[in-house]
């Protein structure tokens, strides 16, 4: 007990000085702060307006609607929570920073653990929660649930998360010792898209759910010992409970007692084998492959596009990024569920072209960073001076600022492009767009994600410079708002006016809407595009050429 005291207390002196040190520290957190805030509460409206509130079903079939809900929600929870704990364990548990300290303290090695493992927890439910905490806060207000439903939202996942979590390690714990690092990686994200992929055609599809299965999932749900014991079926209960005012002790008290049991499961397999894994994930053995030495034709060599040549060995190495893969997947997954969503929920599909306007918006917003995140080792992704020093040998090597500008804009646009041309041509043919208006959104999107492209690079680059490397806060804001808003200018302003009709009912936009006419969108649409490319471009190279490594 006391190596967790002292683990509680060093962790929350770190973060303390990471949060509230000084006036200054405070005011970012803050900012922060509220900024995560209008952007959850922006999600909860979406979900609601555009999801919940277009579900008309009858007042009897409510309670068996919600149920089903929140058992879409709970699968999901921990489907995910499970695949998370795999895919990032290596990185958390084995190859942390902070290992390097925690391993030569005086504290036995599955304490160590234990304390990874909390860390672990708190860093998933940040990560997921973004998502989880919109969609259950909009199913409450569909439902007109009580203040303490909402209240009790947070802890709960936290509760329902620890028991998908530790299995999910234990799992890794014994899979590190029969595959490698890599194969992890790559398993776990194809699952992960799967997950997704999955939840967005059952969320979409919740309210076409046959009655039968509905009144079975309730029946089940109304045996008090059977529904307790089963966590799945206890943290469905908590949270419908929360709904209809109930409190359901025997459910909670199950459900804690269990999270209890994996908890200490966890912590006995770690006294066997969290070192082994750990010691082994120190070495990497390097096997020398003999390749065949083929001579260069020197004309062919002189010509060569030192652009493509650049962009492959970059790609090469984004591949084998395994680290990374998990966090790049979670961005694409905005995109791959806007798809399904719209797909199989039968979302505007009489006026698809307005789908496809949204989907390229979503695209130009998300697909780019998705991409980007490969490029980056995650060793550096907390550290700006690392991060700047990936730049040094194209800093060194020969080339001018605009042609290094082009070398990053295609490494990010080309991947980004092909995945988003695939997903807007299965929407658009599903919903019987014309190959005219095809084609036309796929010229749209190629020019308005180039765009995107060039915005992000320049906003990255620029957030390394000194001025915003000692306001870490306000670089990072400009990485994420200038997407955000050329998105909006650019495809979104095409979407709000084919969207009169479905923003009648929100004040703001439809005001908007209501000055648009297409000579408007079509000027401001191109007008963000080309003056997003070259005011990005003037912008990157007089940062590079300023710029220090």
């Amino acid at each position: 007990m006391s190596y967790i005291k002292w683990f509680i207390k060093l962790r929350f002196l770190v973060l303390k000085n990471s949060l509230w040190k000084d006036a200054k520290v405070f005011v970012r957190t803050l900012s922060i702060a509220i900024a995560i805030i209008i952007g959850q509460i922006v999600l909860i409206n979406i979900l609601y307006k555009n999801i919940f509130s277009n579900i008309a079903i009858s007042d009897e079939m409510v309670n068996g609607i919600l149920i089903v809900f929140f058992f879409v929600a709970v699968i999901w929870i921990y489907l995910t929570s499970f695949v998370q704990s795999i895919s990032t364990f290596i990185r958390n548990f084995y190859k942390s920073p902070d290992m390097n300290y925690l391993i030569t303290i005086p504290v036995p090695l599955n304490y160590v653990f234990l304390f990874k493992f909390f860390e672990h927890i708190i860093s998933s439910i940040k990560s997921m929660l973004f998502l989880f905490f919109p969609f259950l806060v909009a199913l409450g207000m569909w439902v007109n649930a009580p203040l303490i439903y909402y209240i009790s939202i947070i802890p709960l996942y936290i509760i329902i998360s620890i028991i998908p979590c530790a299995i999910g390690v234990m799992a890794a714990m014994v899979g590190s010792k029969i595959v490698s690092a890599k194969v992890f990686n790559i398993l776990t994200s194809i699952v992960t898209f799967a997950i997704n992929i999955f939840f967005a055609v059952l969320f979409a599809r919740t309210q076409d759910v046959s009655t039968t299965y509905i009144i079975k999932v309730i029946e089940l749900l109304e045996k008090p010992w059977v529904s307790d014991i089963v966590p799945i079926t206890a943290s469905i209960r908590l949270f419908y409970s929360m709904v209809i005012g109930e409190r359901p002790a025997y459910a909670m008290l199950f459900l804690l007692i269990i999270s209890i049991l994996f908890i200490t499961i966890a912590f006995m397999i770690s006294k066997r084998m969290f070192f082994e894994g750990w010691a082994i994930n120190q070495f990497i053995e390097s096997k020398v492959s003999k390749k065949k030495v083929i001579e260069s034709d020197n004309c062919k060599e002189a010509k060569r596009n030192e652009i493509i040549e650049w962009i492959k060995t970059e790609w090469k190495m984004a591949i084998r990024n395994n680290e990374m893969i998990m966090a790049s997947a979670f961005m694409f997954f905005f995109y791959l569920f806007a798809i399904f969503t719209f797909l199989y929920g039968d979302l505007f599909s009489n006026n698809p072209l307005l789908g496809a306007s949204l989907l390229t918006t979503i695209a130009s917003i998300f697909n780019i960073i998705a991409v980007s995140i490969l490029f980056i080792p995650a060793d550096i992704m907390k550290d700006k001076s690392l991060w700047k020093k990936r730049y040094w040998l194209l800093k060194v090597m020969p080339l001018e600022g605009g042609k290094v500008f082009n070398i990053q804009c295609n490494m990010f646009f080309i991947p980004a492009y092909i995945i988003s041309i695939v997903g807007i041509i299965a929407y658009s043919v599903v919903n019987g767009l014309s190959i005219q208006l095809i084609l036309l959104s796929i010229l749209g999107m190629f020019f308005i994600l180039y765009g995107s492209s060039a915005i992000y690079i320049a906003g990255e680059l620029l957030a390394l410079t000194d001025f915003f490397e000692n306001n870490a806060f306000l670089g990072n804001i400009i990485t994420i708002v200038l997407p955000v808003l050329y998105g909006i200018l650019s495809a979104g302003s095409i979407a709000l006016f084919l969207a009169k009709d479905f923003v009648s009912e929100i004040i703001i936009l439809s005001n908007i809407s209501a000055i648009l006419n297409p000579s408007i969108v079509i000027i401001l649409s191109v007008t963000t595009v080309v003056a997003a490319f070259l005011l990005s471009r003037k912008v990157f190279i007089r940062v590079w050429k300023q710029l220090e490594i």
